[in-house]
């Protein structure tokens, strides 16, 4: 299932590039600014899906970090 999470992301990712590509050539207009829109959107969606895999965890105070937990203590 991550592989085609991945593939995914990959795909919005050249679906942006491909919609500035094309925007910077066009004369302003309805064209341009629905280009301008699906690379917003692509851009949107594969920020929602690359934040999906961050986790948010609550530490405590004074709790030692992960590096800090695997070092052995002297």
């Amino acid at each position: 299932m991550r592989e085609d999470k991945g593939d995914f992301i990959a795909k919005l990712r050249q679906i942006e590039e491909q919609a500035n590509l094309a925007n910077a050539d066009l004369a302003p207009g309805l064209l341009r600014s629905r280009l301008q829109h699906m690379a917003v959107l692509a851009k949107t969606l594969r920020g929602r899906l690359e934040a999906a895999g961050v986790a948010i965890v609550r530490v405590e105070p004074g709790a030692p970090s992960a590096g800090e937990r695997e070092k052995p203590p002297l």
